[in-house]
């Protein structure tokens, strides 16, 4: 995951399910060219983080962890205010609560943040996203924020780039039943202010697999966003 990191040089990472020993890793293999934020002191053994290019993105405000109050596992919201090319932006990302059964928790969790987003509108950009665990019909119940767009749709839902969770193609995950499911539970929403943000492309990635073990780096595809920047008119 570091290597590929390295090797496309994005702007800012959305990372899920981090534990103590990879984010060690990750920091030492970074951090020279990213600052690394995680929550201070994460509810549970893994958790999200953020990172930003310190050559190119410019920190403006501390980070903030909002633990969502009737998670049962331990699920928060990272929020990091950044100035990016003159634009203000939220960045925002979380795991929500995983599971079917865990339907009503995941959307109060969804309506939390997109209210959060729907606030923050009226000064700056939000860019939220990670493995949400969310199906379509529990987005459509909470409804988006206006303006906010989901990304992979607003860059031409190509079928190819939906699956974030393809059991049918990644093996990572022993899956010992015989329907393979695929589903598109990591998501990138994004809430512009002024328009001045707008996708530009979408595509999954770390769909190679890994000489050293034939492995996937996760059970999750990747998701690889652009943004074009136009100025206010």
């Amino acid at each position: 995951m570091c290597e590929l990191i390295r090797s496309r040089t994005p702007h800012v990472v959305y990372l899920q399910e981090v534990i103590p020993a990879t984010w060690a890793c990750i920091v030492r293999m970074l951090s020279t060219t990213y600052d690394c934020y995680s929550a201070p002191n994460p509810p549970v053994h893994y958790y999200p983080a953020i990172l930003v290019q310190k050559c190119t993105v410019e920190t403006a405000g501390s980070l903030d962890c909002f633990d969502f109050p009737q998670s049962t596992m331990g699920r928060h919201l990272l929020q990091l205010p950044v100035k990016f090319v003159g634009v203000e932006v939220q960045l925002m990302t979380s795991h929500l609560e995983s599971m079917k059964d865990y339907a009503s928790e995941r959307k109060r969790q969804l309506k939390n943040v997109f209210g959060i987003m729907d606030k923050l509108q009226q000064s700056k950009t939000c860019i939220f996203g990670g493995d949400l665990n969310v199906r379509d019909a529990e987005v459509a119940s909470v409804g988006l924020p206006k303006k906010t767009v989901d990304v992979w749709e607003a860059c031409g839902s190509q079928v190819e780039h939906k699956y974030t969770w393809d059991i049918s193609s990644n093996d990572n995950l022993d899956w010992p039943f015989p329907n393979k499911p695929k589903l598109r539970f990591d998501r990138l929403y994004l809430s512009p202010s002024d328009s001045q943000l707008f996708p530009k492309s979408f595509e999954l990635v770390g769909r190679e697999r890994l000489p050293s073990c034939d492995r996937f780096p996760s059970d999750h595809w990747g998701m690889w966003a652009e943004f074009e920047v136009k100025e206010r008119v």
